[in-house]
């Protein structure tokens, strides 16, 4: 697939009459993302295509540390007029839509230097309210918990993840669902989302299969208490209840075991969720076990 990747990367040569920055929401031509001399080339030459104006922005005041990742639950046409954010009671935008042609293309409505409205309430780690601090990456899919997402799409956003996460240094785990984030309330990218695949790629967090595999061989199953404790220390906003932990599980199984999403602590649960924070989170993790 990286292979593919690049061949499709050097296709595209834009010249630099072509190029614009961008400021504000307004529109602007077909552009590359920039790539500075000194840095390492990876990506260049990802084509992106200036969308519709999106009224759904802001002024940006925070840095950009999350990634997150949604599904449209519409067309083409339809995700695009929503995503113009014209609906003052529904005010939505995007920065990046991913388009689920046979050829998928990228279309850019929000520039990066504002924060786009696509968050919504949303909570992970320290940060709440996460438009201020995040890229957002629209999916045409219908629902991604039911239909599957192409190769060529999941080709096209391995490119464009790469590029954003390379230029604003985003770590592993702040590679997020927008269920990862609104617990409870939003369930996109959803269970098909090619999480592994990229993962292996180097696009977002995965634990490391020869410690997962022995810790799946222990057996150990860890307490409703711990769980949540492992939960908040990764990231997730668990709510105070019965109830808000097993949203909680439900939205950590869609993105790292979407085989089995039932909200039901289990052992392979436990596994996962121990070798996540041990490979990303505090290091006092690396010398203490992780054990109630």
């Amino acid at each position: 697939m990286i292979a593919l990747i690049r061949s499709y990367c050097r296709q595209v040569v834009i010249s630099s009459a072509m190029v614009a920055l961008f400021t504000g929401c307004a529109s602007a031509p077909v552009v590359e993302i920039p790539t500075k001399p000194e840095e390492k080339p990876a990506f260049t030459g990802l084509k992106i295509e200036q969308g519709p104006t999106s009224l759904g922005c802001e002024p940006r005041r925070q840095p950009v540390t999350i990634l997150v990742l949604h599904h449209t639950a519409g067309s083409l046409p339809s995700s695009l007029k929503t995503l113009q954010g014209m609906d003052p009671k529904h005010r939505v935008g995007v920065h990046y839509v991913v388009t689920d042609e046979a050829k998928p293309r990228v279309i850019r409505m929000v520039p990066e230097d504002q924060a786009a409205f696509h968050a919504g309430k949303s909570n992970w780690g320290q940060l709440e309210a996460l438009n201020q601090h995040s890229i957002g990456i629209e999916i045409i899919n219908y629902d991604g918990n039911v239909y599957p997402y192409s190769d060529a799409q999941a080709d096209i956003i391995f490119a464009l993840c790469a590029e954003i996460i390379r230029r604003h240094d985003i770590k592993p785990w702040n590679v997020v669902a927008h269920s990862d984030i609104a617990i409870g309330r939003k369930i996109d990218p959803g269970s098909k989302f090619p999480w592994a695949k990229l993962a292996k790629l180097g696009i977002g967090a995965a634990p490391l299969p020869d410690e997962l595999k022995e810790r799946i061989a222990r057996g150990n199953l860890a307490t409703p208490a711990f769980f949540r404790r492992l939960l908040t220390d990764y990231g997730y906003a668990v709510g105070p209840d019965d109830a808000g932990l097993k949203l909680a599980v439900e939205a950590f199984q869609r993105h790292f075991r979407p085989a089995k999403i039932d909200g039901i602590i289990d052992v392979e649960c436990t596994a996962i969720l121990e070798c996540l924070v041990r490979r990303y989170q505090s290091p006092a993790y690396r010398s203490v076990p992780l054990r109630p």
